[in-house]
């Protein structure tokens, strides 16, 4: 018997055999498994849609803070230290705020918020896919209207800033989807598990048969549901449904405009209902079960105030934040007295959609009753609800107001261009057959023929998205940022810094986010009166103030000198008296001598920065008018800019000064992006305000500026 022949029996043929036998059996993957890869064979489409808006918003996404008097910096100021924002509060974007600040492992806490709305915007573009899809019964015309969405002025424009609207919008389109995969369940039985499930719109005037297999086998679903009605037993996507209208109302309660559509959908659904009020028990916990997340605000509250100081966390104060009783004032009146007619709002449609589909959209009005009575008579009263709040609403910002209007406009063009991209398909199908194509170039011929209407349906808001790129795009927006630490380097140690309420609000973002310059204080004074109140107080202390902008009468009352780009406040100086030394320095002209000037160059994100920082003197009382231009040359003697202004930040007029007063000033002077590097010179003219007529001129050594 050969080596080959005897039967093995040591323990390396038993591992041998052992190996033999499990590369032969088949281990089953989880149920898990299972779950995830059906969805993503069922979803890949609205996978896709969410990957690539993610992408786009991300990378347009701002960087850090972007905005000084807007709500986003503040949020960014709240949500990394668990503050109290403005009225309603949005306990529920807080918490989620502060949860992505810590959980994002890249940019500043800034910068993590901003992906926030990334994430949340590119979540609701999915899900408007889905819903899409089951009004029109279409994947392409869902699919033209969601991408349009996507890319529309509005959305794109909260997508890249911490905001509230694109977590609204995710939680308004995930109701309705929640609502739709309900009364599915209750009409089919299964749950809505098909690629459309609910009522499969039937093409008009087509006859599938007479096209062969070409549409039935093609990717698009355009045949009726032949599945047979069967009851459902379940409220399990109701429940949902109410869980998420109830975070809704913890985040921004534009939410409830759903409210009455839903409930005509509800019971025009399931009748059974009105007569089982112990199914709505449920459903109601569910919804009221978030509006404890507004228990954050007195508890937080106990511990620090908003941003402007004026929440009280007591049980009236937390209502009156929550109800935001100061905002009503944008219904009940119009305290900027904006006048806008319906030419206004068609515009501001279209630009967000274009003609074409604004004109889809109306035709999806007109022809939606023939598809699904209720679902038409859901969308109509919650289209009808968003358009009559944002009229009505008074406020500057309108657009944003409009999101959720702007997003059911959406589901009524695919409703609209549903039947466009049937009647392209079946004339596809029958061109195909009368030209006796192979069977296999066909569905090339439906596809082609679906994507030369969707480039046509797109072209105009491509276009327009084009066109806006610059403004959309905030990847580079650090203009914000390098101005908040350019003001915060100023202050001397143990400074004060009075200003608005945005102004402040950057300072703190450094100071108590960043825990940047702990010793700084900033004081928010939106009026002019507490603004002064706030500089005396400062003078009195003996402490170093800065105003972070113009404060009317202030150069008839304090000395002011530019320290960066804020304005540095000191007791007004008196004129030298006769036994006082001559003030010295390189004479200018009107008694202006220029007692020293120090020229850097700053290097803020946007690219280099010539900062000159001149110091003038009046040798006697100054009586006119005069201007500063701080002109930038390059080693050529070319004028590449200039800036012209009051001194001190247009602050401080020359008539304010006293004799033997020195004045610091500053100006910044940014390279162009194409200027090359090498050696800029600063020549500075003093000229009268009046007539322009200079009166003197002096150039500083150069200044050598690298790339």
């Amino acid at each position: 018997m050969t080596d080959d022949q005897r039967p093995t029996t040591n323990d390396e043929g038993s591992m041998t055999d052992a190996r033999r036998s499990m590369s032969k059996m088949r281990f089953p993957p989880s149920s898990f498994v299972l779950r995830l890869s059906s969805v993503v064979h069922r979803h890949w489409d609205a996978l896709a849609f969410f990957a690539a808006s993610l992408i786009l918003y991300v990378a347009t996404a701002a960087p850090t803070v972007a905005t000084v008097f807007d709500d986003s910096l503040e949020f960014q100021v709240v949500l990394p230290t668990l503050g109290i924002a403005h009225p309603s509060g949005y306990p529920l974007y807080t918490l989620l705020g502060k949860l992505a600040t810590v959980i994002i492992p890249f940019r500043d806490p800034a910068g993590r918020a901003n992906l926030l709305s990334a994430l949340a915007a590119a979540l609701a573009i999915a899900i408007l896919y889905l819903v899409a899809r089951r009004f029109a019964g279409s994947r392409p015309a869902a699919a033209v209207a969601t991408a349009a969405f996507a890319i529309s002025p509005a959305w794109w424009s909260q997508a890249t800033l911490a905001e509230v609207y694109a977590l609204h919008g995710l939680l308004m389109i995930l109701f309705i989807y929640l609502l739709l995969r309900w009364e599915e369940a209750r009409r089919w039985g299964t749950g809505g598990r098909g690629q459309d499930a609910g009522v499969r719109r039937k093409p008009s005037n087509v006859n599938l048969q007479q096209v062969d297999l070409d549409l039935r086998t093609s990717t698009f679903n355009l045949q009726p549901s032949t599945r047979n009605p069967q009851p459902a037993n379940g409220d399990t996507f109701l429940i949902a449904a109410a869980l998420v209208c109830g975070l809704g109302m913890a985040h921004h309660r534009m939410i409830a405009l759903l409210l009455p559509a839903a409930l005509i959908f509800i019971f025009w659904t399931d009748r059974n209902l009105l007569r089982s009020p112990r199914r709505w028990l449920a459903p109601i916990a569910a919804g009221l079960a978030p509006l404890l997340l507004y228990a954050y605000l007195p508890i937080r509250g106990q511990a620090m105030n908003s941003l402007d100081g004026t929440f009280v966390p007591t049980m009236a104060g937390t209502l009156n934040w929550i109800t935001a009783r100061a905002y009503a004032v944008f219904l009940t009146g119009n305290p900027f007295g904006v006048q806008r007619d319906a030419a206004f709002f068609a515009g501001l449609f279209l630009q967000q959609f274009g003609a074409l589909l604004m004109i889809s959209a109306v035709l999806g009005v007109v022809i939606g009753w023939r598809y699904d009575r209720r679902r038409y008579v859901f969308l109509l009263l919650a289209t009808l609800a968003s358009l009559a709040f944002g009229v009505a609403y008074k406020a500057q910002d309108i657009d944003v107001f409009f999101i959720p209007a702007f997003m059911l406009t959406a589901l009524w063009a695919a409703i609209g261009l549903a039947p466009v991209f049937d009647s392209t398909l079946v004339y596809a199908a029958g061109m195909g057959r009368s030209l006796h194509l192979p069977r296999w170039t066909r569905p090339l011929v439906l596809g082609g023929a679906s994507l030369l209407i969707a480039v046509l349906m797109l072209i105009e808001p491509i276009n327009a998205a084009q066109s806006a790129w610059p403004k959309r795009d905030q990847s580079q927006a650090w203009g914000v940022h390098d101005y908040g630490q350019d003001m915060l380097a100023a202050v001397a140690p143990g400074g004060r810094v009075v200003g608005l309420l945005g102004e402040t609000t950057l300072l703190r973002y450094f100071r108590d986010v960043l825990g940047q310059r702990p010793d700084v204080t900033v004081i928010p004074a939106d009026s002019e009166s507490d603004r002064l109140a706030a500089v005396e107080a400062a003078l009195v202390s003996g402490v170093p103030v800065y105003l972070a902008r113009d404060l009317p009468g202030a150069s008839g009352r304090y000395s002011l000198d530019a320290a960066g780009p804020l304005i540095a406040i000191s007791p007004k100086a008196q004129p030298d008296g006769p036994s006082a030394a001559p003030p010295s320095g390189q004479p200018i002209g009107a008694g202006i001598l220029l007692a020293d000037a120090k020229t850097e160059v700053r290097r803020p994100h946007s690219g280099p920065v010539v900062r000159v920082t001149p110091i003038w003197v009046a040798t006697a009382p100054v009586k006119e008018q005069l201007k500063v231009s701080a002109r930038l040359l390059d080693a050529a003697g070319k004028q590449l800019l200039q800036d012209d202004r009051v001194p001190v930040h247009f602050t401080y007029p020359t008539s304010a000064w006293a004799p033997g007063e020195l004045v610091r000033d500053s100006y910044d002077l940014a390279l162009p992006s194409d200027a090359p590097a090498g050696s800029y010179t600063v020549l500075l003219i003093l000229y009268r305000a009046t007539d322009g007529g200079e009166v003197g001129r002096v150039q500083l050594p150069p200044v050598d500026v690298q790339r």
